[in-house]
């Protein structure tokens, strides 16, 4: 889950976390050696206070004096550090104390603090595996070199803990995990229909205001252009540019009605042959060849005119790839229930930073796109039930693979 972006809210998490991790911290560390030094001695009839010839009582103080330090970091909007401070300067204290007081004498080495446990175990709520792993590897490279310094076996018996510890850690962390991908999966999602629920509703009332006005602009410069028939300059061009409007009025309409398509079972091949006559021409003077992949009958349940407008956009997408020519493969390939129909193309190909944001609301890779094409295209199929895919490789070309599902001839 990390590294995220630095926002607002993350940084709001990540302060209560480490709130949560000091008062804990302090509450675990004070009572459990007053409790180990002091209480369970006095019991057993036994030396109380701390060890001779460490730190004392300033083992606890350097601990406290940690603090504003951490209330510094805070502030300053990077809370994130203040666990792997705190981790770092236990680490050493610990270790200078326990060289003070057994390096050198007669004292058998027996160690260990109920922080270290509590160090791992709280790594979870960061749900952050470089933390988790720069705790554990650091206690457990702690444990090895006190032993080697002490040739102390005893050292073996922390180290299993802090291993055992550990497992149960991670087995929380990756739950944790686990649990926040999934919500932020939905979060996404809710906020992606959002999105393409608002843009509906505005490209609905756009289109609807345009389409008529259109149609008459349309109809009057037809008509001006049969006055004018000496003129053959500017009409062609106002005409065809009247089109593209109307083309993207039409894009505009598909997002933003609902699902109203009349599906019957057609053949799949016949929508790709139709398709391509009608493009073929366009693609020889642009010296592409369309090259057909199919073996067998596939019958899909459809409305035929929207699936023809799918085709038609994938393969203008991909003579568009192709300036310079080249050849577009279509091909099918049967499931169980379903078939998976290719358009390959020769051509440019796709940065993969681009790849991931094909698709959003108004986003394109071409110099006059408007980012419609490939919306209207996906919406169309999801309302058939499919889904789409896209490889591509730069220089190398795109491969974008639509899965629909098949039926029977008769319905």
């Amino acid at each position: 889950m990390e590294p995220f972006p630095k926002n607002s809210i993350l940084i709001y998490e990540e302060v209560k976390a480490v709130k949560f991790f000091l008062w804990t911290f302090y509450i675990i560390l004070l009572p459990y050696d007053f409790i180990y030094y002091f209480l369970v001695p006095y019991f057993n009839k036994g030396t109380m206070g701390l060890p001779e010839g460490g730190l004392g009582f300033f083992f606890h103080i350097f601990l406290f004096l940690l603090l504003p330090a951490a209330i510094f970091l805070v502030r300053r909007g990077e809370p994130e550090k203040v666990k792997y401070l705190y981790f770092i300067a236990f680490v050493l204290i610990d270790s200078i104390n326990n060289f003070m007081i057994y390096w050198g004498t007669d004292h058998e080495f027996k160690s260990g603090h109920v922080l270290e446990i509590y160090f791992i175990l709280f790594s979870p709520i960061f749900v952050n595996k470089r933390f988790f792993w720069t705790m554990t590897l650091g206690f457990f490279i702690k444990y090895s070199l006190l032993g080697f310094a002490f040739q102390s076996p005893k050292v073996l018996v922390p180290m299993g803990l802090i291993i055992f510890i550990a497992i149960i850690s991670w087995i929380l962390l990756t739950r944790f995990q686990s649990y926040i991908n999934a919500i932020t999966a939905i979060h996404n999602d809710l906020r992606q229909k959002e999105k393409l629920a608002v843009i509906g509703q505005m490209a609905a009332a756009v289109a609807h205001e345009i389409k008529n006005p259109l149609s008459s602009l349309k109809g009057f410069t037809q008509l001006q252009q049969e006055k004018d028939k000496g003129d053959d300059q500017y009409y062609p061009i106002m005409l065809n540019e009247i089109d593209r409007i109307n083309s993207i009025v039409n894009d505009l309409l598909i997002l933003g009605k609902p699902n109203t398509a009349v599906k019957t079972p057609k053949n799949l091949e016949n929508i790709i042959d139709y398709v391509t006559s009608v493009i073929d021409p366009h693609a020889q003077r642009k010296d592409i060849t369309i090259n057909l992949d199919i073996k067998e009958p596939y019958f899909l349940l459809c409305d035929e005119n929207q699936l023809k407008q799918v085709f038609i956009n994938l393969i203008k997408n991909a003579m568009e790839a192709m300036p310079q020519g080249g050849t577009i493969t279509i091909k099918a390939k049967p499931g169980s229930d379903h078939v998976k129909i290719s358009v390959i193309d020769e051509g440019c190909g796709i940065h993969p930073d681009k790849l991931a944001k094909l698709g959003e609301p108004f986003y394109t890779t071409k110099n006059n796109g408007n980012g419609l094409g490939l919306m209207v295209t996906k919406k169309i199929i999801e309302e058939h039930d499919g889904n789409i895919d896209i490889q591509s490789e730069l220089d190398k070309g795109t491969n974008v693979t639509i899965t629909l599902p098949t039926t029977q001839k008769n319905g």
